[in-house]
């Protein structure tokens, strides 16, 4: 039998590895440490590049987050509204200030990420949940600068737009991430086909929410869709719902406003199925809302149907169901002025019923 001897050799500088009669000279060991080093400093990286979220909640006894907008009643300090929401939820959504989604990653690391992000919510025991959209004004595509003719099956703009979600990913940490905001409201005004083609977003999303699990495995991606068609008064077709691949979206999303479909007025006359029917499209998936509301105004029942939707919402048309809920983020939490009644106190301060009902569904 051959004998294979290992021999170093560190006064001649030369590495004889002898098999047979093979010898490997100086440089050919040093091109072979280097190509480990350079092995273990790529694996080193990969490990570093892994992100984990700064967020980490526990779930609360109701077995649901809450969350809300903490818009400020007239003479509030932006400050004390977001203390006032910290006391009954645990998220606030964020948006930016609004901001483009080419711009939302450096505003998240700036100053403005400082204060909205960190100081108003973070340091207040809330979490956010980030917001990207590819949309614009009247259901435009968004661009940056120089790119303004750019469609959803442009590389250059797909390739921006990938870059910013990961960017993002990247400067905020969060636990959870929205890739686009009531998305099938694109799908409902261009169809599956075209230069604008919603085929094209869902391959995007798919893309990016590979690419956001490798670099932070923890982070829930998902995009919302819109219940209602507001605009229009009635409800989004949820046909949808089957485009999307149900294993690349860690929660089922929606934004909803049932009152304003047409012959809705009260929460009684919203159907034992209204979300459930959403929910059969992703079976066992966990449901979420990012925006909910009800108007307080006396044509849907005053302040007392606003109380009862919130009662209604949270029982008979989602636990009740069988709903796995595990995010209901109410739309604002004061009035902005007295045409827009959908908060939960008013714009001078005083708390309606509803509110009342948030602080006793905060408690179970």
């Amino acid at each position: 039998m051959k004998k294979i001897i290992l021999i170093f050799s560190f006064c001649s500088s030369i590495f004889a590895v002898q098999f047979g009669t093979i010898n490997f000279s100086k440089e050919t060991a040093k091109k072979a440490i280097k190509n480990w080093q350079e092995k273990n400093y790529n694996t080193k990286q990969q490990q570093e590049e892994i992100i984990t979220p700064i967020d980490s909640p526990q779930l609360p006894s109701r077995g649901f987050f809450m969350g809300v907008l903490p818009t400020p009643a007239s003479g509030q300090l932006l400050e004390a509204a977001y203390s006032k929401a910290s006391q009954h939820s645990e998220f606030v959504p964020v948006w930016g200030r609004p901001t483009p989604f080419y711009n939302l990653a450096s505003d998240l690391e700036g100053n403005w990420g400082k204060i909205y992000v960190k100081q108003l919510i973070r340091d207040k025991g809330m979490f956010p949940i980030i917001h990207l959209s590819f949309m614009g004004n009247n259901m435009t595509l968004a661009t940056p600068p120089g790119m303004e003719n750019a469609t959803l099956s442009n590389s250059e703009w797909r390739a921006e737009y990938k870059k910013a979600a990961l960017n993002v990913v990247k400067a905020s940490r969060p636990r959870y991430l929205s890739l686009g905001n009531e998305v099938n409201k694109w799908y409902e005004k261009y169809g599956r086909s075209g230069q604008n083609g919603f085929d094209y977003f869902i391959s995007l999303y798919e893309e990016i929410y590979d690419e956001a699990k490798k670099l932070s495995p923890e982070t829930k991606v998902f995009c919302t869709f819109a219940r209602e068609i507001v605009d229009e008064h009635r409800e989004a077709n949820l046909e949808v719902l089957k485009l999307f691949n149900a294993d690349k979206m860690d929660l089922l999303v929606f934004t909803s406003y049932p009152y304003t479909v047409q012959g809705t007025d009260s929460p009684s006359k919203i159907p034992d199925d209204y979300y459930s029917k959403a929910a059969d499209y992703m079976p066992g998936k966990l449901f979420a809302f990012s925006e909910i509301a009800w108007i307080s105004h006396n044509t849907f029942g005053g302040e007392q149907g606003q109380a009862d939707f919130l009662t209604e919402a949270t029982t008979r048309l989602t636990k009740d169901r069988g709903i796995n809920l595990h995010l209901f983020g109410w739309f604002l939490l004061c009035d902005l002025d007295e045409n827009n009644l959908v908060g939960l106190i008013k714009k001078d301060g005083t708390e309606k019923l509803g509110y009342s009902t948030w602080k006793n569904i905060s408690k179970k």
